[in-house]
């Protein structure tokens, strides 16, 4: 038996069979089981009266046979079962034996009504019903009124959290549009009322529906069973979710069944070998049809004979081995998801009967009347953008910068800055002081004395609290009154954060600009200064240059505007002096600024010169910005095998700081991406995760992000929905580029959160706004292809115009100069051109135009057989199938139709189901949505701002 009984039909106006049924009326009242039955008697054989009567009910009501009771009585006819079976025809079918008026009042005072206020009516609002009022207006009510009736076992419905009036109320709103679309009546029209009751063996609530138009709305069996789907769906939707979990086996099969017919089809043609010779002339004779038909190209619009070409190219199509294998697949899924709720066999039309396929028709259609364009082609993989990591030197502005040597200085600590100046430190520990006569010119020197080296391990101690921070304060502010900078600077630095409670920025900037004056009033004598105590007493210390040392610190302040203006031109002039002192540090500050054309001209050249010498001295940060060089083809020739050598450098340079307990946030972040991405290692996803863990344990913003993606795709480790949201909530939060793009497509796939197309546009369209390159990317492609929202061309261009120059966007330049509104087929050329050696897919474009030819472009036959054979070389193996068939152009095209309609219905195929998924992820996740609501002001989700664009 099913787990829910839904049961819907109308209200007549009339009196009708009403007088014929009235001796069940009166029994109602009679009945027995209407009052308490003596317990010695519940286990007795029914009596012959209500084996009589429920013969007699039973024959008037057939239906009645799907009643949960009936199967109880079935199985065991006692006097407490026939009863109960008595019992639930009668409520049943209330609406049958009495006139309207008195059927509402039943709904709202009968036994066992939970009551909503004064009796057990409720409706959309929460304003008190007039049960009198509402009971004389659906009596009076000109039209049809329907009634539905939704029932679960006592067990199910408290497993399920259905055993109150909230629960049901909440659910019967949840699913009222869904009925008003079925029965075909405008919302807006809608009036419906409904009472739960919560009777001991199937709580069940009854629904009351009509519409304010008489002349509005029908219900249909198809209707009814969309009505019931609705109810199953939602009320088991967790169960539908687990069981959509456990079918992946099947979805994989039905994966590669789709993908081994995709690969037998293309052997098939690139050989020659076809055997749908009746498809291939059905196809020529649809094309035919087509051409000379007038009006739009839709299956309702076409002539019967049109139609009936179409018919039979789905019938041959269905025909084929692997369609068949999948479309039995898709019936397995299907009935698995009907027998959570329901213990009937579907019976399955054929596939091309199959209403859930109508659609295929007019995909059959689009397909054969594409057959010529230059626009459509069957791309088997479509070339993808993928998302680029935090970490990318070509995506952080210096500012930002994740070198422990920079951008970590004014927002967290780095002891690397002692270690720094210790490469000024000459060996002979016992050189004699020089003598010097003149006067010191400033109150301000540069120690590392032990009062600071103290201060600093307190700081960069992970473990330390704030009365640890606290002590560090106050050992900095002693430094700092006798003149050190280094303490003075690092004063700044502590203000800056929170560790000793509240950022206090007013604090930070004036230690920032006293330490700014400082290094400047010390920089005249930086040849000659005495950095380091003594080791042991007596030690005579011999003087140091520190002048490059010097000269980097004080480009660093200009450089980020820390206690001066940020000045990047000044920055440059001082990294440039101590870079040519062989500073490596400023020599990877001067690189960054030559990168990124801050201060200085954009010169790749001198970038990769500096960023080399700095590699070359061991500043590990260094390699890694040569090996992205490499990576991309920046300046030097792009060669992955140079790339991965330097990264190995690089990976090797961080491994040998965090040994040294000298990692921080930023750097646990870099790590885990390297092992994500198999960056100088072998990828390992499983350290990558605990590097990224690391880091969002140190709130870093890119590990924040990466580590709460991982949680809530549950691909490698355990899903945490709720912890991986508030790691990416506080990503946002931080800036993290990547964040809010991740929610926005989230919402767009509905893959891990409840689907919302319109909210993921609107954030995807404010990330976009605010110069995320990748969001405009997507936009750029959503607005091309025209899945998703309407397709709109201007949209298109200009988000792809925002987007990153590189191959995929190129490549989606090209096909947007293709379309009739945009077409322009020089540009389209001229783009495909650009990205043809990094995509194949482009010079198959290529190759395509030149073969068949479009306007205002020949045919070219050499060119064509040029890119393609480029494509082909370049691992596209469909293209084969063109260049072997290259002298029978009308044949190929057949040929490259048919396997376009296999391809596009074993797609229809795996589709439906998917979208079924994701349809019921919408209701799987409401606990998701109401999280995701409860902390929207603090991801910057304005629920009342329209959310169209």
């Amino acid at each position: 038996m099913p787990k829910l009984i839904v049961t819907s039909r109308y209200l007549k106006s009339g009196s009708g069979k009403k007088k014929q049924l009235y001796h069940y009326v009166k029994y109602i009242a009679t009945r027995e089981g209407s009052v308490p039955i003596p317990n010695a008697n519940e286990t007795a054989p029914a009596t012959k009266n209500q084996q009589e009567l429920i013969s007699s009910l039973l024959n008037d009501f057939p239906d009645s046979k799907e009643l949960f009771e009936y199967e109880d009585y079935q199985k065991d006819p006692t006097v407490k079962n026939g009863s109960a079976l008595i019992s639930e025809i009668l409520d049943r079918n209330m609406d049958r034996l009495t006139s309207r008026e008195n059927y509402v009042g039943y709904l709202a005072n009968r036994p066992g009504a939970v009551k909503f206020g004064s009796h057990g009516l409720f409706s959309q609002s929460d304003e008190p019903i007039n049960l009198e009022k509402v009971a004389k207006e659906i009596a009076n009510h000109g039209g049809n009124v329907w009634t539905h009736v939704v029932s679960l076992r006592r067990d199910n419905a408290q497993a399920m959290g259905y055993d109150n009036l909230k629960a049901w109320r909440e659910l019967v709103k949840r699913q009222i549009p869904k009925i008003a679309k079925n029965q075909k009546i405008d919302m807006a029209n809608l009036k419906w009322y409904a009472a739960f009751h919560d009777k001991k063996t199937n709580p069940h609530v009854h629904i009351i529906v009509y519409s304010d138009n008489e002349r509005e709305g029908f219900l249909t069996n198809h209707g009814i069973e969309k009505i019931r789907s609705g109810f199953a769906n939602d009320i088991y939707a967790d169960e539908l979710h687990n069981l959509y979990a456990q079918q992946t086996d099947l979805r994989n099969l039905m994966k590669k069944e789709s993908e081994q017919l995709m690969q037998k089809l293309a052997d098939n043609i690139s050989q020659n070998d076809v055997d749908n010779a009746e498809l291939i002339d059905l196809v020529a004779k649809l094309h035919e049809q087509l051409n000379s038909s007038k009006g739009k190209k839709v299956y309702g619009y076409l002539k019967a004979d049109v139609k009936k070409t179409v018919d039979e190219i789905f019938i041959r199509l269905a025909e084929n081995e692997s369609i068949q294998k999948m479309y039995s697949l898709w019936c397995e899924m299907e009935q698995q998801k009907h027998d959570v709720y329901s213990s009937a066999k579907l019976q399955f039309p054929k596939l091309a009967d199959n209403k859930e396929f109508k659609s295929v028709k007019n995909m059959i259609i689009r397909t054969v009347l594409d057959m010529n364009s230059p626009v459509v082609d069957i791309e088997i993989e479509e070339p993808e953008l993928t998302e680029k990591t935090d970490d990318d030197i070509t995506d952080i502005p210096p500012q930002i910068d994740e070198s422990k040597q920079l951008e970590n200085d004014n927002v967290i600590f780095s002891d690397n800055e002692e270690l720094t100046a210790e490469e000024f430190t000459c060996s002979n520990e016992s050189a004699v002081t020089v003598d010097i006569d003149d006067e010191p010119q400033s109150k301000y020197y540069l120690k590392w004395s032990t009062a600071y080296k103290e201060a600093c391990k307190i700081i960069y101690n992970k473990q330390s609290k704030l009365e640890d921070f606290q002590k560090a304060e106050q050992l900095l502010l002693n430094e700092s009154r006798s003149g050190n900078v280094l303490a003075i600077q690092d004063l700044g630095k502590l203000y800056s954060t929170d560790k000793l409670g509240e950022k206090d920025e007013k604090k930070s900037f004036s230690f920032y600009e006293e330490a700014f004056q400082g290094f400047m009033e010390i920089e005249p004598d930086s040849d000659f200064m005495f950095p380091y105590e003594p080791k042991y007493k007596g030690q005579v210390m011999k003087p140091v240059d520190m002048r490059s040392y010097v000269w980097y610190r004080i480009g660093k302040m200009h450089c980020y505007g820390l206690g001066t203006e940020q000045d990047y031109e000044k920055a440059f002039e001082w990294f440039l002096k101590s870079a040519q002192e062989g500073n490596k540090f400023a020599q990877y500050s001067l690189a960054n600024l030559y990168y990124y054309g801050n201060g200085v001209e954009k010169d790749l050249s001198q970038a990769f010169l500096w960023y080399r010498k700095s590699s070359e001295q061991g500043q590990p940060y260094a390699p890694y910005a040569v090996a992205q060089m490499y990576d991309k083809g920046e300046y030097v020739s792009q060669s992955e095998e140079t790339a991965q050598r330097y990264y190995k450098v690089a990976l090797s340079g961080f491994l040998e700081l965090e040994s040294k307990d000298q990692a921080d946030d930023n750097l646990f972040y870099k790590i885990g991406v390297m092992y994500k991405n198999g960056l100088g290692t072998e990828a390992d996803i499983s350290k990558a995760i605990d590097y990224f863990k690391r880091s969002a344990e140190m709130n870093n913003k890119n590990g924040l992000y990466e580590y709460g993606k991982t949680l809530i795709q549950g691909k490698y480790i355990e899903a945490d929905l709720n912890k991986g949201l508030e790691c990416i909530e506080k990503a946002m939060k931080l800036k993290n580029s990547n964040a809010k793009r991740f929610f926005a497509l989230e919402y767009i796939s509905g893959e891990y959160f409840s689907q919302d197309i319109e909210k993921g546009l609107f954030m995807l369209t404010e990330c976009a706004d605010k110069g995320d390159s990748f969001a405009c990317f997507q936009l750029g492609q959503f607005y091309l292809k025209g899945e998703i929202v309407t397709q709109d061309l201007e949209r298109a261009e200009k988000y792809l115009l925002l987007a990153e120059d590189n191959e995929f966007t190129q490549y989606a330049f090209g096909k947007l100069y293709l379309q009739e509104e945009k077409y322009d087929i020089q540009r389209a050329v001229d783009y495909f051109k650009r990205s043809s050696d990094k995509n194949m897919w482009s010079s198959y474009q290529l190759g395509r135009l030149y073969l068949f030819g479009a306007d205002e472009l020949e045919k070219d036959k050499e060119k064509a057989v040029e890119w393609l054979t480029k494509s082909a070389h370049d691992g596209n193996e469909y293209v084969q199938n063109m260049l072997n068939n290259i002298d029978d152009f009308e044949n190929m095209l057949l040929r490259n139709t048919v396997m376009g309609l296999f391809v596009n219905l074993s797609r229809c195929i795996e589709d439906n189901y998917s979208q079924k998924q994701c349809s019921l992820k919408i209701q799987t996740d409401r606990k998701l949505r109401k999280m995701i609501q409860k902390r929207k002001s603090g991801i910057g989700i304005r629920e009342e701002q329209n959310m169209t664009n």
